[in-house]
Formats: structure tokens, C-alpha cells, sequence
């Protein structure tokens, strides 16, 4: 077993709960065991030959440990068997600060009048601008609850009189393995925002829930940034989902 191996498994020795189900109900198992991950990324890598990839190439992509790891994320390859009995691979996501606490949060802020506090943020990944719901990373030691105030407080400037659970969403399941808790607060704006050096967030708008259901409609708004018109696209899963749960829940009309 190399030093690669040995990391993989030790992540399961110290949070074995990322193992999930064994598989004896149809899902997809975890194999442990030298032979099993051995025979997996035999048949992995003979499945990318088959499609044409490098001999070098199918075995580094095959092979099951940590692929990477920096300071937020572990990148891990499983071995797996498929509830068909097929062998194979499986990648995932896990954030460090996820591992034993949710790795994040988000919360929904209703002002006084029902409004919908929202940013208008600039995302590297998608190179885009966006309409989104206040969120950010939970740091050590601190509670989703703590985490969702202060998010709040930095990103809005607003400062939350109530906070409640709306529940929980994973924001890419194929891939990320920690859901991200969200809440609704009914805010008051003071305007003092404190945004960390790499967020992006030009401004903060107010829209009624009927406004923002016909943004997700149209998917994209026209903002001013500096003057200049620019879009802005509404697609935010964490602002869809906590906006459906507030309303079923009656939480927007019961905050007015």
C-alpha cells in the first residue's frame, strides 16, 4: 500500500460516516478491500482504453486514492460496484470543513416589508455575474447558526432579528458530497458590510418574491455597474429552493 492509499484510508478511519451505505439495497458500494479496488481499476482503466485514451493516461485515471488535495478540498476516487454488479470508479468532492460539520451556509433575508434581500455577485467560476442569496463558508469551530449571522452581516450589511431552518441542499450531488443548510432571517438593513478580500459583491437589491419568481422566468436581469448596464443572470439554486421552502412554509407572508 503506497502513501496515497494509506491517506485514502485513513480518511475512513476518521470519518467513516463518509462511507455511506454498504450497498446491500441497491446502492452504489464502496469496496475496501486490495483485491476488489485492484480488480475495479483494472476494469476502469480498460474501459478508457477502450476509448481511446493513453496507456499512461487510463492508469493515472484509474487509479483509486486522493487524486488531489490543497487546503479547502479533497478530490478522492473510489472503487465502486454498481447495484448492476459492474465494476468500476467514482470521484467525488469532500470539503475539509465539511467532514464533521456542514462545510457552509446560506440564509434567505426578508426585510420588514417582505422584501428579498439579495446580492448581485461576480462568480469566477462561471465568469458571470449573479443574482444569489447571501452564503459563504462556515469557519472552524463555529455553528451553521453563527455562521449564517455573520454571512449575513458581511455580505448585506443586514443584521438578523429571527433566524429559522428551512432545510438543506446539496448543490451538485453528482459530484460534492456535503448538503449546505439554509435559513430565513427577518433582517434589519444598517448597511455596514465587511466583505472578505476575494468576495465580489457590487450591490445588495430588495425584490418582492413575485419580482424574483419573474427573474427566474426571464434568467437574466439588466444592472448598473459603474454606470454600465450589465446582465446579470437569476439561476441561484440556493435562492430557488429557499424561496420554494419560505413559501410553502408560509414564512414570507407570515414575516410581512
Amino acid at each position: 500500500m503506497n502513501a496515497v492509499e494509506k491517506d485514502y484510508f485513513a480518511l475512513f478511519d476518521f470519518y467513516p460516516e463518509i462511507l455511506g451505505p454498504l450497498g446491500n439495497n441497491q446502492e452504489i458500494e464502496i469496496l475496501l478491500s486490495e483485491d476488489a479496488i485492484e480488480n475495479a481499476e483494472a476494469i476502469a482503466e480498460g474501459r478508457l482504453l477502450k476509448q481511446g485514451v493513453s496507456s499512461e493516461l487510463a492508469q493515472e485515471w484509474s487509479r483509486v486514492g486522493i487524486v488531489k488535495e490543497d487546503q479547502y478540498l479533497y478530490w478522492i476516487r473510489d472503487a465502486v460496484r454498481f447495484p448492476s454488479g459492474a465494476l468500476g470508479t467514482y470521484d467525488r468532492i469532500l470539503w475539509k470543513s465539511g467532514l464533521e460539520r456542514p462545510p457552509g451556509v446560506g440564509v434567505l433575508p426578508i426585510l420588514p416589508d417582505g422584501r428579498v434581500l439579495v446580492n448581485l455577485n461576480y462568480r469566477h467560476a462561471t465568469r458571470s455575474w449573479e443574482i444569489e442569496l447571501p452564503r459563504g463558508m462556515r469557519r472552524a469551530g463555529e455553528s451553521i447558526e453563527d455562521a449564517a449571522l455573520r454571512e449575513l452581516q458581511e455580505e448585506t450589511g443586514a443584521t438578523a432579528l429571527e433566524l429559522f431552518y428551512l432545510g438543506e441542499i446539496s448543490p451538485d450531488s453528482g459530484i460534492l458530497s456535503q448538503p449546505i443548510p439554509l435559513f430565513i432571517g427577518k433582517v434589519k438593513a444598517n448597511g455596514e458590510h465587511s466583505q472578505d478580500f476575494s468576495e465580489v459583491i457590487a450591490a445588495n437589491y430588495a425584490y418582492t418574491v413575485d419580482e424574483l419568481k419573474d427573474l427566474f422566468l426571464r434568467g437574466s436581469v439588466l444592472v448598473k455597474i459603474r454606470g454600465n448596464l450589465t446582465k446579470a443572470t437569476v439561476r441561484d439554486a440556493f435562492l430557488a429552493y429557499a424561496l420554494f421552502q419560505a413559501e410553502i412554509r408560509g414564512c414570507v407572508k407570515d414575516w410581512k
